[in-house]
């Protein structure tokens, strides 16, 4: 009797007994049965820029396999920021290995996104995640662009209309000037470094670059006097006024902002020492309605967006106008109020220059580094994100750089200039936009467009 016992004991622990109390009782460990995706596609996995006003509805149809049979939850994420979820029960099931999720999609930004699908089971086990794209296209007319000048041995960088002239400026101390924007001379600036913006106010124009150089002309550009120079800070900006000439930039050893200001037109300059060292750095600047408003860029990846507002262009102030990070690189104002256009497709405005707003924009990852206002419609433009161009290749596609409104960016429409072009200065006069940029984003081709 005791070996009989003593048998049913071990046959018991081999199953999995355990006892409890007096008595034993055999129990299992339940068996997990993980879901698995194994195929994912989309229909439609495109469409047009706001088709469907703003959203239409998309089939994902997941393949699966799921030995438990107990799949509960099918969980969506968008690349946009959209997390779906749906009950088994409201989704159709095809065929016993294959179930169909419809759920809609935004169309209001052109763009590639990834939708990722996962499976949750009863007991909460998940399965793969299996991700696939949707293409929100943009119908783009076509360009009212023409190359005025192309193929050139240096970078253009900014362009200004002094009310008689174009004047441009780029690397190695480029500057030329058109009377009409389509044709151009090119003038001798007595510098070889690279100049990245220029202001005019009446007849005084400033240029400003590299080694903290500037240079002032009296006469629409044709001939340049060297007013500064220096090192170790890339002057990015310039705003000029009556009473005082700004430049801003960065300093290339702390990669914090940079101001330097002269009361008597150039002559002498003083160092701002009032800024907010936060690591943004100016970009671009503007004096209208008696303040001064900096775009800015930071070097940080968690940073915020932010601009520099100052009423005497010595005492500065930090506004944030975006918790995430992006940098505006195009500042201007149409009458109403300043509009600053940045990265990560980004434009914002104000009406006073401390409270910014974010306009909803339609292309995706595109930055906007140029920007100009002709009386009625406002027209920014850029080239497609960096972020495409990091490892030095060229992306796969052309995407629209230039978005335009009438209606204060309300509504855009949309536009291309020339193939991978980026536009990094704009001006209007005399009839039409003049834009100045470089061939693609990561070449040293310099070119000039025009559009009336």
């Amino acid at each position: 009797m005791r070996r009989l016992l003593l048998l049913l004991v071990l046959v018991l622990a081999a199953c999995g007994g355990s006892s409890g109390g007096d008595g034993f009782i055999a129990t299992a460990e339940p068996v997990q049965h993980q879901p698995q995706i194994l195929n994912l596609k989309l229909s439609p996995d495109s469409a047009m820029y706001m088709e469907g006003d703003g959203s239409v509805t998309l089939t994902a149809t997941i393949g699966f396999s799921d030995v438990g049979r107990d799949v509960s939850e099918v969980k969506v994420a968008i690349s946009y920021g959209a997390e779906l979820s749906f009950p088994y029960d409201e989704v159709m099931v095809d065929t016993q290995d294959t179930m169909l999720c419809d759920f809609d999609i935004s169309t209001v930004q052109t763009g590639s996104y990834g939708v990722e699908i996962w499976l949750v089971d009863k007991e909460g086990a998940t399965s793969n995640h299996m991700t696939a794209a949707f293409e929100v296209v943009a119908q783009v007319a076509e360009t009212t662009w023409t190359g005025r000048l192309t193929g050139l041995p240096d970078t253009l960088n900014d362009v200004l209309w002094d009310g008689g002239s174009f004047i441009a400026v780029g690397d190695n101390g480029v500057i030329l000037t058109s009377d009409d924007g389509i044709d151009w001379v090119e003038r001798e600036s007595f510098t070889d470094v690279g100049l990245s913006a220029v202001a005019s106010n009446g007849s005084e124009i400033v240029a400003v670059g590299y080694d903290t150089t500037v240079l002032l002309s009296t006469d629409n550009g044709e001939s340049w006097s060297i007013k500064h120079s220096g090192n170790r800070v890339r002057l990015a900006a310039v705003a000029v006024n009556s009473s005082q000439f700004v430049a801003g930039g960065m300093d290339q050893l702390t990669g914090d902002a940079f101001i330097m200001r002269s009361e008597d037109r150039g002559e002498t300059w003083t160092v701002v020492d009032s800024l907010l060292q936060s690591g943004h750095f100016i970009t671009d600047l503007i004096f209208v309605n008696g303040i001064f408003v900096a775009a800015t860029d930071v070097f940080s990846p968690e940073s915020d967006a932010r601009v520099l507002v100052s009423l005497d262009g010595n005492v500065w102030h930090d506004i944030i106008i975006r918790d995430e990070v992006a940098a505006s690189y195009a500042i201007l104002h149409d009458g109403n109020q300043f509009i600053a256009a940045g990265s990560h497709s980004t434009v914002f405005v104000s009406a006073d220059g401390y409270n910014w707003a974010e306009l909803q924009t339609p292309v995706q990852d595109v930055d906007y580094l140029s920007a100009a206002w002709n009386g009625s419609k406002l027209v920014v433009a850029g080239g497609i994100s960096w972020v495409y161009w990091w490892g030095g290749s060229t992306p796969g596609f052309e995407r629209p750089v230039g978005i335009s409104s009438i209606d204060s960016g309300a509504t855009w429409a949309i536009f291309n200039i020339d193939g991978y072009y980026q536009s990094n200065g704009m001006a209007w006069g005399n009839g039409r936009f003049v834009s100045v940029g470089q061939s693609t984003p990561i070449s040293g081709d310099g070119a000039i467009y025009t559009s009336q």
